[in-house]
């Protein structure tokens, strides 16, 4: 089954709504991040250990029920279609991934699980599917993540999908921070799998120090979001002009008219060096 077959306009016997065009998804995500006071301009260490003046923090979007339910919604359209669901179980990382692997198997009428890191005796991590979680061989698995940075998160999901045998039908993420994203390639196998992002954001990072960091360079003061809390600015007056006016979600306008997709974001991820 064609897991980017597009469903037409309205939604399906469960209620899903129909895969819009990509442009509009993207636009409809976008508003819905900066809407929420997701996207924080600063001077953040990421993850990966580079330096950017500008940040998502995605938990900012994940606190709202209506918002996780509306962007899960375009994941879940991605592998949905007139025939059913073109997956058996999604599943995701911690911590993000799980809400939305979730949400996403509520709409989908299927199971969501997650894998957890793990460190190993010689130092390394890797996910893996614990407190009881399992697939079956030949499953048809949709993984889902939330922000796509260096790619790290969906690589290490791959190894543990493919020791149980199950088919990765497609890799989807919210937000695609690396300058595009079509495919994930396995660092165990080799094999290179379909993926796709609801929105590509290019967001410059920078390596640690003044000579490559203009917010090292400026000394502004260094955040890692995560652990020093967030900032909340305008997002409760936000909030509460869109509850006065009587929209669902974080301030946010009634979701547009959906369409049916035409393309996908043109670059593809290999294994972590």
């Amino acid at each position: 089954m064609n897991a980017r077959r597009a469903v037409g306009v309205g939604s399906d016997a469960r209620g899903i709504e129909s895969a819009p065009d990509p442009a509009a998804v993207a636009r409809r995500v976008e508003q819905i991040f900066v809407a929420s006071g997701a996207l924080r301009d600063g001077h953040f260490q990421l993850k990966s250990g580079r330096h950017a003046e500008r940040y998502l923090e995605k938990f900012q979007v994940l606190q709202y029920p209506d918002a996780v339910s509306e962007l899960c919604g375009h994941l879940a359209a991605l592998v949905s279609g007139p025939e059913g669901s073109a997956v058996d179980v999604v599943v995701g990382p911690t911590t993000g991934g799980v809400i939305l692997a979730f949400e996403v198997a509520r709409q989908l009428g299927v199971r969501g699980i997650f894998a957890e890191e793990v460190h190993d005796p010689d130092g390394t991590t890797r996910r893996e599917f614990r407190r009881g979680f399992q697939l079956a061989e030949g499953e048809r698995v949709l993984l889902v993540d939330d922000i796509l940075t260096t790619g790290g998160s969906l690589l290490a999901m791959l190894p543990p999908i493919e020791a149980a045998g199950a088919e990765l039908v497609l890799a989807a993420v919210l937000v695609d921070r690396s300058g595009g994203l079509r495919s994930v390639t396995s660092p165990v196998s080799g094999h290179a799998y379909p993926a796709h992002a609801l929105w590509t954001l290019e967001l410059p990072t920078y390596d640690p120090g003044p000579t490559s960091c203009p917010g090292c360079a400026a000394g502004r003061e260094l955040e890692v979001p995560g652990s020093s809390g967030t900032k909340r600015g305008v997002v409760a007056e936000t909030i509460a002009e869109g509850e006065a006016s009587g929209r669902r979600g974080p301030g946010m306008p009634p979701a547009p008219a959906q369409q049916a997709p035409s393309g996908a974001p043109p670059t593809t991820l290999g294994p972590a060096t």
